[in-house]
């Protein structure tokens, strides 16, 4: 069985305090210091190279995310949050698990035993389904914001990331692109209509064909029409009988 090098980031000094004795039951994972902050992590995780991070998502400087964007970091991930499941699943990031605080032992011993059977990302490669219940966390002006897959009226490409839009007339910028968006998302209430716009059905107002093939969609309670390409009307008539 490998040894694991590991950093803990967190900025509760406490939570570091009682992951750390925790993980003293398991030889295999040598803990190479701790972090409480973004700028800590990002000079840590350069000079010590970790195999591992047990990474909290709220730090005092930012977010969990923000230092994985600052980083170049291709090992293993543990969060260790106060956030639940439900609101994080459908984040983007290849954790190998999610530990709720405060941290069990049984759940501790879960994910490390899926670290030391080698099922990290690997298990968490191919992209899951979000329900229509589920809730997104996405940043807005680096606070950490609670989306609810239901409140999505549209999402559109931009470049590499892509906004979203919501009933309540917020947009988010999300590090998803249009892509993994329409794998991910729920069929039955989600339609790419346009190589760079997605829809929610549930909130079309009212779409008009064209002479060429396409058409305009309407969305409620919105000024903004978005088009539907020739071939994707002709996907969307087929599929919803439109």
């Amino acid at each position: 069985m490998s040894n694991y090098t590991a950093l803990i980031i967190d900025d509760e000094s406490l939570a570091r305090f009682t992951l750390k004795n925790k993980l003293e039951e398991y030889p295999q994972i040598d803990i190479l210091g701790e972090a409480a902050s973004v700028a800590e992590a990002v000079t840590s995780i350069s000079q010590l190279k970790p195999d591992l991070l047990f990474l909290d998502i709220q730090l005092g400087d930012g977010t969990g995310f923000d230092l994985l964007n600052q980083v170049e970091f291709t090992g293993d991930i543990i969060f260790v949050t106060a956030f639940d499941e439900f609101a994080i699943r459908a984040f983007e990031i290849n954790a190998l698990d999610y530990l709720m605080k405060p941290v069990s032992d049984r759940r501790l011993k879960d994910a490390l035993e899926r670290l030391f059977e080698g099922e990290s990302k690997s298990m968490v490669s191919e992209p899951v389904k979000i329900d229509y219940n589920d809730r997104l966390m996405v940043t807005l002006r680096k606070s950490i914001n609670f989306v609810k897959m239901s409140e999505i009226v549209a999402i559109t490409a931009s470049r590499e990331y892509s906004y979203i839009y919501t009933n309540t007339g917020k947009e988010y910028l999300t590090s998803y692109n249009i892509s993994e968006w329409d794998n991910r998302l729920p069929d039955q209430h989600f339609c790419r209509i346009h190589r760079s716009t997605i829809i929610n059905f549930e909130y079309i107002a009212k779409i008009t064909p064209n002479i060429t093939g396409t058409a305009e969609v309407l969305m409620q309670n919105s000024s903004k029409s978005y088009v539907i390409s020739r071939s994707y009307f002709k996907k969307i008539k087929h599929r919803y009988k439109l």
